[in-house]
């Protein structure tokens, strides 16, 4: 976990961070720049940048292929976001950070509750 919230001390923004822990600690090679235009809610205060890093990461493992596959990773998807809206009220950047949650606090809980999720 704490290597996570080192990966954002060192620069990398949120989604950057999440993609980066979970590519080390799963053995993954998802492409950190493909989260990139994600951090600081789109760069707009949109969607957190946590938020989307963790179902890019989860999309990598749970998604399809192919449009005839099962699309497992729409049940994770729905469970991860409410477990967040439900702690937070908000999956925006801008109200998160209104409300006083840390870029730290919300990788953290993405970031497990991603880990709760994914079992490889």
């Amino acid at each position: 976990m704490v290597k996570v919230l080192e990966y954002h001390k060192q620069g990398y923004n949120c989604a950057e961070s999440i993609i980066k822990a979970f590519n080390e600690e799963k053995k993954l090679n998802i492409p950190v720049s493909i989260a990139s235009p994600f951090g600081r809610g789109m760069t707009v205060g949109s969607t957190c940048g946590a938020i989307t890093g963790v179902l890019m990461a989860l999309g990598a493992i749970k998604g399809r292929e192919e449009s005839s596959d099962k699309n497992e990773s729409r049940e994770y998807t729905k469970e991860i976001m409410n477990k967040i809206k439900e702690k937070y009220g908000t999956y925006e950047c801008l109200e998160l950070k209104k409300k006083g949650v840390s870029c730290n606090e919300i990788i953290e809980y993405a970031y497990n509750i991603l880990n709760e999720y994914i079992k490889m």
